[in-house]
Parts: C-alpha cells; sequence; structure tokens
C-alpha cells in the first residue's frame, strides 16, 4: 500500500510541474507577441513620421523653387 501512495504523489508531483511547465512556456510565448507587435506599431509610427517629413521638405523645395524662378522672371523683366 505505501508503494501506491508513493507512486500516486510522484504522479501529482510530475502533473503539476508539467502544467507549471506550460504554462510559463505560454505566458512567455504571449509576451514575446506582445512587444512584437509594439516593435511593429512603433516601427509603423517611424515611418509615417519619416514620410510627413518627405513630404514637408518636398513642399519646402518645390516653395523655394517657385520663388527663385520668380526671381528670375522678375529680374529679366525689369
Amino acid at each position: 500500500m505505501p508503494l501506491a501512495v508513493g507512486t500516486g504523489v510522484v504522479v501529482i508531483v510530475v502533473a503539476a510541474a508539467v502544467v507549471a511547465v506550460v504554462l510559463i512556456v505560454a505566458l512567455s510565448m504571449r509576451g514575446r507577441q506582445t512587444r512584437g507587435a509594439q516593435r511593429r506599431g512603433e516601427a509603423r509610427r517611424d515611418l509615417e513620421s519619416a514620410r510627413e517629413r518627405a513630404e514637408a521638405a518636398e513642399r519646402d523645395r518645390d516653395d523655394a523653387a517657385q520663388q527663385s524662378v520668380a526671381q528670375q522672371t522678375d529680374e529679366t523683366e525689369s
């Protein structure tokens, strides 16, 4: 009888250890997914910000070019 009780205790302890390992692995994977999603979100925001800066720089360059052409036109007409 004591062997059966000891075996039962070992089985319960092993089962609890397996459940604990599975839980730890599942939570670790979930955390990795969350961090990956955050990094992708940050990259997306950075890309959008870079696009906005590039568009603003392009507008500024176009404005400067138009002003330069207007000045040259005024100088030739004078």
